[in-house]
């Protein structure tokens, strides 16, 4: 199943908002969803995430701010692995 990931910074500092989406257009589903007050905690919850659905089959959704992140960014990376497309 491919899988969309969306990850940001919460307003004023508040911890980062993760969530994974389906990616079926007709229907999109919420299928996870948590906030983290860290990124340690982030980094936990994506590698299992990237175990649950598969590295390969997970897209990340590179909004401006994810891509102005640059801490997110690496983590994403490592987590989720080197080869995700910036989209």
């Amino acid at each position: 199943m491919s899988v969309l990931l969306v990850v940001d910074r919460a307003e004023g500092g508040a911890g980062i908002w993760a969530m994974v989406w389906t990616t079926e257009e007709a229907d999109p589903r919420l299928l996870e969803s948590r906030h983290f007050r860290g990124e340690a905690a982030l980094k936990v919850w994506l590698a299992g995430i990237a175990i649950k659905y598969g590295r390969e089959n997970i897209q990340v959704n590179w909004s401006d701010a994810l891509k102005a992140d640059e801490r997110l960014t690496v983590l994403l990376e490592e987590s989720v692995g080197g080869d995700i497309a910036r989209g």
